[in-house]
């Protein structure tokens, strides 16, 4: 599987671009290139005319205005994480730490630094003495001069405030992401690549740099307009930085203009057909309403082009999403083959976390129903962490459709009622999905398919729960209980652990939802926690480091390893140090354990069947995974 899927290639793949529009696109498209600074008494007169500004224009009021009729709805609006998709970079935005910080990767130094209320950053190539000494230049001569190597920028911009925080800055008429990403949950910078499921790259490569207003604009933003006009380059504007009232309701100016006649208030009370000068989208239909969530959870190139530069998204909150959204709709296996980006598995199911509206829409309940994203989902009065609304974070979720099950959960499950086999969730919505150091829930709601699995390696969930069954186990119980047509497989799917195989000779992709798997706690009280460590500890040495961070947070959620120390960017040196000191300590904890099964690659004795897993890792899929989300 060639799951590449870069943040610019995700969102604008504009080949078909005006002349005058490429030179744009290409700025955001190349990798990052830091140029010499001005000097620092120009800078904040460049942020001030480059950086997108707050405007109010025809159609918006923003959310304040909202809020003085609809307080509840603000403040549950306010909590949530959608508001603070994009802020300004204030010292109540701001997550991370810039007093006197001091980052560095292969490529580049950045040194963090806080004035007042103002955030800053000055960046320079790690090697940058070497370039100008190859150049016959002295290095220090340049300090101070139109060529010197640093650029010190204001950081103008956040994005994200639940797991992730990134920060954007201007370089050369190109707002642009500092190269390091600050993780909330560890509390540490860490270096952009690093922060992705990505492969290793040379120094001077890696996962295309985002331009905010091209890139982001279109969804962590209201009524954005990237504003290219000839000859003056990109002037941006927002009606509202973040996602607010009238991302989802759509612009609110007449219906401010309505409801200042008392008269209008009053007739209020006495209709309930709908207030025609706002949209609810609990009013649509269940397409209409899941487009307003899709116009952000989905990955899409603008219909238009040259307009969307010019204006932004024509998309208001009730229109048809296809009018403006060119959907990147799965392509097919044969087109795959040829390297082409995607969002998919193989099997058409979407495996990028955020963009859920892509598995909703193939799946039957909508296809064939009327399930819709507010089913499930409710921006106000429900946890901000998952906008779940009330009551649907259990079985009742599904159960208000298919309620025929609701008497008899365990003659349909096969597994006790009160287990986590039970949930309707954890069968038909597993975690396949990929973003933000985590895996999430698929959306696309279907049902456990082994020969899928088989052939086009989307991980199934009887086996991300039952971590110590093969696929031919898995292949059994579904004809058994509901007589899915047997499937034929070879002697490895018959005789070890699915996991393992995903494991150790998968791609990227299956590593990493394998791994986050094996600190599951449904997964340990199904297949036990006393024998993934070792399998873990191999993993501390991938080569993707994302997969050696979900490695290490599984590893470290089982019996005594919560202490166990590892850092996934440290040294290659360090990384077989951690491998190889992991292993010894789970042989010292194994020697109390009883006999395992054999699909576990344990010999009777309990010990590592090392040939075996060296087998295996010769085979593993080491084709290029990229999903920066």
């Amino acid at each position: 599987m060639d799951i590449s899927h870069s943040v610019n290639e995700r969102h604008l793949r504009f080949a078909t671009m005006a002349v005058a529009v490429v030179a744009i696109a290409l700025t955001a498209g190349a990798a990052m290139i830091w140029t010499p600074a001005p000097r620092r008494d120009e800078v904040s007169e460049i942020s001030r005319f480059d950086m997108p500004h707050q405007i109010s224009n025809d159609e918006f009021v923003t959310s304040d205005t909202c809020r003085s009729c609809h307080p509840d709805e603000y403040s549950s609006w306010h909590d949530s994480y959608h508001r603070t998709m994009t802020q300004l970079a204030t010292p109540e935005a701001v997550a991370a730490p810039f007093d006197s910080v001091k980052l560095q990767d292969d490529a580049l130094t950045c040194r963090l630094e806080r004035r007042g209320d103002e955030f800053w950053a000055t960046i320079f190539e790690s090697n940058w003495k070497d370039r100008y000494l190859a150049a016959g230049i002295e290095p220090l001569s340049v300090i101070g001069t139109s060529r010197s190597p640093f650029l010190t920028r204001r950081v103008e911009l956040t994005t994200g405030s639940h797991h992730m925080q990134i920060y954007w800055i201007l370089n050369n008429s190109r707002m642009v992401e500092l190269p390091f990403y600050y993780h909330i949950d560890g509390q540490r910078w860490i270096p952009r690549d690093d922060s992705l499921l990505a492969p290793p790259q040379p120094p001077d490569a890696g996962v295309s740099s985002s331009e905010w207003r091209v890139d982001c604009i279109k969804c962590h933003s209201v009524g954005g307009k990237p504003g290219l006009s000839a000859g003056r380059g990109l002037k941006t504007s927002v009606s509202e930085f973040g996602i607010s009232c009238e991302a989802c309701h759509g612009p609110a100016k007449e219906h401010i203009r309505h409801h200042r006649n008392p008269i209008n208030r009053y007739r209020r009370h006495f209709d309930d057909t709908g207030d025609p000068t706002i949209v609810n989208p609990a009013r649509l239909s269940h397409t209409g309403s899941s487009q307003v969530c899709g116009q952000c959870h989905i990955s899409f190139d603008p219909q238009n082009t040259a307009d969307f530069l010019a204006n932004g998204l024509r998309y208001r909150a009730g229109d048809d999403l296809a009018k403006s959204h060119n959907v990147q709709e799965f392509k097919g296996e044969e087109e795959e083959g040829q390297n082409l980006v995607t969002t998919y598995w193989r099997d058409g199911t979407c495996c990028v976390g955020g963009d859920e509206y892509l598995g909703l829409i193939k799946s039957a309940c909508y296809l064939r129903g009327t399930m819709s994203c507010l089913s499930c989902h409710s921006m106000h009065q429900s946890d901000p962490s998952d906008q779940l609304a009330e009551h649907m974070d259990g079985d009742h979720a599904c159960l208000q459709c298919h309620s025929s099950y609701q008497d008899d959960i365990e003659g349909h499950t096969h597994h006790l009622a009160n287990s986590s086999g039970s949930r309707c969730y954890n069968c038909h919505m597993p975690h396949t999905t990929y973003a933000l150091f985590t895996t999430m829930r698929s959306h696309r709601v279907d049902s456990p398919d082994i020969a899928s699995s088989l052939k086009l390696g989307r991980p199934n969930a009887c086996n991300l729960c039952h971590l110590d069954k093969t696929l031919a186990w898995s292949a059994g119980r579904l004809s058994e209980w509901y007589g899915t047509p047997a499937v034929e497989m070879g002697e490895d799917e018959t005789t070890i652990a699915a996991s393992l195989l995903w494991l150790l000779r998968g791609d990227a992709a299956q590593r990493v939802i394998t791994a986050w798997h094996m600190g599951w706690e449904p997964a340990h009280k199904a297949s036990g926690k006393s024998w993934q460590a070792p399998f873990l500890a191999q993993i501390l040495e991938d080569p993707y480091s994302m997969v050696r961070f979900i490695a290490h947070e599984s590893l470290t959620g089982l019996p005594g390893f919560g202490g166990f120390k590892f850092d996934h960017i440290g040294p290659l040196s360090d990384r077989a140090g951690a491998h190889q000191k992991a292993l010894s300590l789970w042989e010292q904890l194994s020697r109390e354990l009883g006999p395992a099964p054999s699909t576990l690659l344990l010999d009777p004795r309990g010990q590592l069947k090392r040939d075996e897993v060296d087998r295996l890792l010769q085979q593993r899929d080491d084709r290029p995974i990229v999903i920066a989300e």
